[in-house]
Order: C-alpha cells, then structure tokens, then sequence
C-alpha cells in the first residue's frame, strides 16, 4: 500500500513539474505582443510605416515609389508646423496647400482617389491613436504651441473629429 501511494505521488509530481508555465501578460503593442525589453522599444516611425502600409494594402513595388513621397510630405508638414508654432490658422492654411500639393504625387502612385484620401486619414488616426496612447500611459500630450490640454478638452477633440470624419464618409 505504502508502495502504491509512493508511486502516485511520484507520478502526480512528474505531471505537475511537466506542464508548461502560464504565457507572459499580454502588452500594449500591436497584434497582441508582449511589449519588448527597454532597449528593444520599436521605433514609432516604424510601427507608423507598417500601420499606413497594411491600410492601404501597398505592394512592394507601390511602397517603393510612396514612402519617399509621404516622407518628404511629412517633412514639409512639420517645417510648416515649426514655421507657425503660434498661428494656427497660418499653418492650417500651409498644411492645406501642401496636401493639395501632394494629392497628386500620391494619385500617381496609387492609381485612386480614394486611396490617397485614406493617406490623409491614416495620418490623422495614427497621431490620434499615439495620443490616446500616451493618455493611457499617463502622459501628457503636447497641443499646437507647447500648450498643455486637459484630458477631457483632447477627448472632446478627439470625439469631434471622428465625428467629422464620419459624417463626410456618409455623404
């Protein structure tokens, strides 16, 4: 009898140490990873260049010609942006003229007009999806002119866009 209880707890010890450990908390990155370790943070440009790229459905040969393009986009935005710091209506003017500007770089890469108004709109989600993020963290997030918004202005913002954006998708 003593030999049968040795042999059960043996083999109830064997199952225990075989079973695998739980999988680690899930993080806050994108598809349901892990986040990384401190130093192997992924670069926001990078994770912003697979989110636009996955939207839009580009082929290799379509990011080879696009990425240039909505860099250089990008780099005009952000010298406009530093050029009026404090005028906001200068700049929303300027980033205007530079979209229309660009409306047509990218009509030529992408062969629609749909596709490129879904470029102007990936931007504006991926910065509002970076800002709730940096909500949740804790963070504060930085307005036009350095000035601090409290979360329920930004969230107040945030909501009037989309609801923006999703009455012009239903006209």
């Amino acid at each position: 009898m003593k030999r049968l209880l040795l042999i059960i707890l043996m083999a109830v010890t064997a199952i225990a140490q075989a079973q695998e450990p739980p999988p680690p908390r899930m993080g806050r990155m994108p598809g349901g990873m892990p986040p990384p370790p401190p130093g192997d943070r992924p670069n926001i440009e990078a994770i912003k260049v697979a989110y636009i790229t996955k939207q839009l459905n580009l082929s290799a040969e379509e990011a080879q010609k696009f990425w240039p393009v909505h860099n250089a986009y990008m780099a005009e935005l952000k010298k406009a942006r530093q050029e009026n710091k404090s005028a906001e209506l200068a700049f929303e003017e300027q980033a205007l003229s530079i979209r229309k500007k660009y409306n047509n770089d990218f009509k030529k890469i992408l062969n629609a007009e749909d596709r490129v108004n879904t470029v102007f709109k990936l931007d504006r989600n991926f910065n509002d999806m970076m800002r709730q993020e940096m909500m949740k963290r804790g963070m504060k997030p930085k307005g036009p002119g350095d000035k601090k918004m409290d979360r329920p202005e930004l969230r107040k913002r945030l909501m009037q866009r989309n609801r923006t954006d999703s009455t012009i998708q239903n006209d």
